[in-house]
């Protein structure tokens, strides 16, 4: 059965991957060693839905696959140190997924779903774990599997079939599934209508100052604005930083994970020979010599497309040849020269005319080559929720230690240390030593200039999931500098402030009149006129980026004919909107494509759910056996593992 029911068809239900995903919880980790004694079949059923069935051998593969994949995902090596409170979580989990995979596959069934035996032949000879080192399918490679997997060739053709079959399912559903007119005209009209303005900028430079300051005036704003005037704050500061990189790299991936994952890829590490091409198909062998000829002639593979409407048009990207649904095609495009028209070619869909644009030559990437990479891939894969569950850990590091000394190392905790300012720069102008993006950085340094010196460290959530303590052992405040210092700078900021003040009050006059007549009418005649700019649009698909955020925020709270004023870190800005227009045709046609396409996607991912749903109102699972399912969860809880109260997570 398939594990990852989620992921599977909820995350990524359509394409080929799902195929792949069935075998991966069995191949990757050994099913078959913990649960051999309970193959019971037959008549043991853990639970029945419809005609179908969970027995325990179900259930035991199923939740033997998810134990190591969990406990790789919180940071454990070893699936035995699984709390029991985690063990039942999982089982749970587990069996409901089983139940609704089931319900799906029922469904399907009773839709009709048939899945032809060449269909399930081609899945099964596109699963690299069953290919040899050539990337071919290999009878005994295929064998050996099923053997090391406990699988049957029969059972593994019915898991493949119905897979399909479900697939087809949510698939064909899916394709119905279109935005409401209603609902996509309304997200239209809000994102793609335009408003029209005018708008003037009254730079604070802008503002006249009618006298210079006397000494009165100087020594009343120093000593109103001594933050302005006071030398810089430092502090010393030590922390431990905790973010999913740090994490990561702490994390061990034991050969056997690379290998599995290393076979898995292997599409990617060992690529045969790769082609992209262009293909036209048609019903009729005298339609697809034209086209021969025409494309011959010179003609573009777009205008190709356009005088020949009912060919079946095509482009495959770096495509292996097995890859080529059309064997024919398939065959004769691996045996043509570049760049040059092919056909047309007689195949099982048509009369095939082809071009080849690229050919990739076959390379083989070793698992030494790509150990490290896989490695990486891992690690990062499991960085996140490792960061989450070692965070109780570190709290506990943290708590223990009053000077951030002792905090072990294979947490994954970053420790530094530095004097620093409320900007985060050093005394020699440089950015402190602290590791982390942007906001990590900011966040770091806002705690340790609210945090008191010397107090207890405690853990702190920064952003994007990350954590960090910080210890202030020192602190140098600043002090405020002579008057005869920072007189010149006294100065400089006075003059700054009554420029500013004399804009406000040039601004505020302008605005009053603007809103008794019109902006342009009010700036008819002054000395800004030949600043203002009438008739600017924008929309909230298209707004203007050499406006600030907070005025074209302000523009849509505006109503047709209203006025504002705005305040940016420079300048006033008055702004008069003066229409409300409709979207253009081009923006209407690809926001309404982007809108209608988004809510699909959305739509489509709720279908298995909702199908689960319909179907256990259709078909009711019925009651689960305890007993069995007791027997198989107990069985898989080591004598070992810790009990909820001492280990859960």
């Amino acid at each position: 059965m398939i594990i990852s029911l989620r992921h599977l068809f909820v995350d990524s239900w359509i394409g080929r991957a799902a195929a792949l995903l069935i075998f991966l919880a069995f191949i990757g980790w050994g099913v078959g060693d913990v649960y051999s004694n309970l193959g019971a079949t037959g008549s043991n059923e853990i639970v029945r839905i419809g005609d179908r069935s969970v027995t325990p051998d179900d259930f035991s593969r199923a939740l033997s696959a998810q134990l190591p994949a969990v406990a790789k995902q919180i940071g454990l090596a070893d699936p035995s140190r699984l709390p029991r409170s985690e063990v039942e979580q999982i089982a749970r989990q587990t069996l409901q997924n089983l139940v609704m995979q089931n319900e799906i596959q029922l469904a399907a069934e009773r839709g009709g779903m048939m899945v032809p035996d060449d269909l399930v032949r081609q899945e099964i000879f596109a699963i690299p774990a069953f290919h040899d080192a050539a990337g071919k399918f290999d009878r005994s490679v295929f064998n050996e599997r099923l053997t090391r997997m406990g699988f049957t060739e029969g059972r593994l053709i019915q898991v493949i079939r119905e897979d399909i079959a479900s697939r087809g399912l949510l698939q064909g559903i899916g394709q119905a599934v279109v935005a409401p007119p209603s609902l996509t005209e309304r997200m239209l009209s809000f994102d793609a209508n335009q408003r029209v303005f005018d708008l003037v900028e009254i730079p604070f430079a802008s503002g006249a100052v009618t006298a210079p300051p006397t000494d009165e005036q100087l020594h009343r704003f120093y000593d109103n604005h001594p933050q302005m005037f006071r030398t810089t704050e430092y502090r010393h500061a030590k922390m431990v930083i905790m973010t999913a990189d740090s994490v990561a790299k702490t994390i061990e991936v034991p050969d056997d994970v690379l290998h599995r994952l290393y076979d898995f890829q292997a599409r990617t590490y060992d690529m045969p020979e790769t082609r992209t091409l262009q293909v036209l198909t048609f019903a009729d062998q005298t339609k697809a010599a034209a086209a021969t000829a025409a494309w011959k002639g010179g003609m573009s593979w777009d205008d190709i497309q356009k005088k020949f409407p009912e060919a079946a048009a095509v482009s495959l990207p770096s495509v292996r040849q097995s890859d080529i649904p059309n064997p024919e095609l398939a065959k004769a495009a691996f045996a043509a020269q570049p760049d040059r028209i092919s056909g047309p070619e007689k195949t099982g869909m048509g009369w095939v005319v082809f071009n080849i644009t690229a050919i990739a030559a076959p390379h083989k990437t070793t698992f030494e080559q790509a150990k490290d990479d896989l490695k990486k891939q891992v690690q990062t894969q499991e960085a996140s929720e490792a960061l989450q569950a070692r965070q109780k850990q570190f709290q506990d590091a943290v708590a223990g230690s009053s000077t951030l000394d002792q905090i072990p190392g294979d947490l994954g905790a970053v420790p530094a240390a530095g004097t620093l300012d409320s900007s985060g720069m050093t005394q020699d102008g440089l950015p402190a030593p602290i590791p982390g993006d942007e906001a990590l950085r900011q966040a770091i340094v806002q705690q340790v200039f609210t945090q008191s010196k010397g107090a207890q460290p405690t853990v702190v959530s920064g952003p994007n999931g990350t954590f960090f303590s910080v210890l202030v052992d020192d602190v140098r405040p600043g002090t405020l500098k002579p008057f005869d210092s920072v007189r010149d700078q006294v100065v400089q900021a006075w003059t700054a402030e009554q420029k500013r003040r004399a804009a406000n009050l040039r601004a505020t006059a302008l605005f009053g009149t603007a809103k008794a007549g019109t902006l342009r009418k009010a700036m008819d005649g002054q000395p800004e006129a030949s600043t203002l700019r009438q008739d600017v649009s924008v929309s909230r698909v298209h707004p203007d980026q050499s406006l600030p955020q907070n005025i074209l925020r302000g523009i849509f709270d505006l109503k047709p004919g209203a006025t504002g004023m705005f305040e940016t870190p420079d300048a006033f800005w008055l702004v008069n909107v003066t229409a409300d227009r409709p979207a253009s045709a081009e923006d209407l046609k690809s926001l309404g494509t982007r809108l209608a396409d988004d809510y699909r996607q959305s739509m489509q991912s709720d279908i298995p759910m909702v199908l689960n749903a319909a179907m256990e109102k259709a078909v009711p699972p019925s009651r689960i056996n305890m007993a069995l399912y007791n027997q198989v969860v107990t069985a898989a809880i080591p004598a070992s593992a810790p009990a909820a109260e001492n280990g859960a997570h």
